[in-house]
């Protein structure tokens, strides 16, 4: 789509309720000492009176996300830089040039949350960059997609509101309403944009239109996987794939249980590393870690070696929570049973 000029920049510091009948930007100052993961805003479009292109929304100085309406059509729009890679989207969303776009009749006068985040890898000198919406309607979070950005890492930089509200016969093309606005840091805190007492929010994408979609698609993938001998996993319980690469003989483990244990963990879809225990053995209380290992390591006897496919569902879902590990990812994990501790 074409890109709208904004005609004008205002700075917000304190709380407000803002509708605008001309192009805004609203413009937060972040200091050099905060560094933001996450982007989150509030949008209400109370009235659209014109056939063209108008929109309004979040961005960056990477990315933007926003509610969009030309003619008929409204949709939810995703930009992103030309030279990035797609790796991730929503069930039915649409790839077009730089940007994805996803067909939703979004409405006047609902509350619709906008999310940008990241996971950055310093070493490899590149980041991911995610956006969602929060539909009110269905009570759950979407993904639009998320983009691989070579060259670029760090924090969220130059967070902004913007609509476009030109005038059509001395009526606004568009009236928006903006509402709360945060950024999370790298240590998980929120920080209120708008210098109010508010409570905190509570952002879980995981619960997300797309889940039982998303289940379906890559459990048929795995199960093409399967059929065509690309993977050896081909034992099935509670949607974890499974083979066993070696016997042990000690005690069962149980979800209560500390594991000792050797793993590395891969993508399913290129087979790509993105941890291992390497040298040492590492100790983790099983039910704080992943579902998909609580459903897994108790098929493990002490001694045990077991191969574990994991579809997102059972392990990050549409978090962006790695570089390494994009939204709706299927995850491979080698894993090495060398001790148990019960749970005291």
């Amino acid at each position: 789509m074409k890109k709208i000029l904004l005609s004008s920049i205002v700075t917000i510091s304190s709380l407000f309720a803002y509708a605008a009948d001309t192009d805004s930007t609203i413009h937060f100052n972040l200091p050099d000492t905060v560094k933001a993961v996450q982007f989150l805003a509030e949008i209400r479009i109370d009235a659209v009176n014109s056939k063209k292109e108008v929109q309004a929304g979040i961005r960056t100085d990477l990315v933007k996300l926003s509610l969009e309406a030309d003619k008929k059509e409204r949709e939810i729009v995703f930009e992103f830089p030309g030279s990035s890679k797609i790796v991730a989207t929503g069930i039915n969303v649409e790839t077009e040039d730089d940007e994805l776009e996803w067909d939703y009749n979004w409405v006047t006068g609902e509350n619709y949350k906008l999310l940008l985040s990241i996971a950055q890898d310093s070493a490899a000198d590149f980041l991911l960059y995610s956006g969602y919406i929060w539909l009110p309607r269905e009570s759950k979070w979407k993904l639009i997609g998320t983009c691989k950005i070579e060259g670029q890492w760090g924090s969220i930089k130059k967070p902004e509101i913007f609509y476009s509200a030109g005038l059509r016969k001395k009526q606004p093309v568009i009236r928006v309403h903006t509402g709360e606005a945060w950024i999370q840091r790298n240590n998980g805190s929120w920080k209120n944009l708008n210098e109010g007492n508010l409570k905190s929010p509570v952002v879980n994408v995981t619960s997300h239109i797309d889940s039982l979609a998303q289940h379906e698609k890559e459990i048929a993938i795995i199960k093409e996987a399967i059929a065509s001998g690309k993977t050896d996993a081909v034992n099935e319980h509670n949607s974890i794939y499974y083979v066993m690469l070696k016997e042990g003989t000690g005690k069962q483990v149980s979800v209560t249980d500390t594991v000792v244990i050797h793993y590395k963990g891969s993508l399913f879809s290129d087979g790509s590393m993105f941890d291992q225990s390497k040298d040492k053995t590492s100790t983790f209380p099983l039910n704080r870690l992943i579902n998909g290992w609580q459903i897994g390591l108790p098929l493990c006897k002490t001694g045990s070696k077991i191969k574990l496919v994991i579809p997102s569902a059972h392990a990050y879902s549409t978090r962006t929570r790695a570089a390494k590990i994009p939204p709706n990812s299927i995850l491979v994990f080698e894993i090495e049973v060398f001790d148990t501790k019960p749970k005291l």
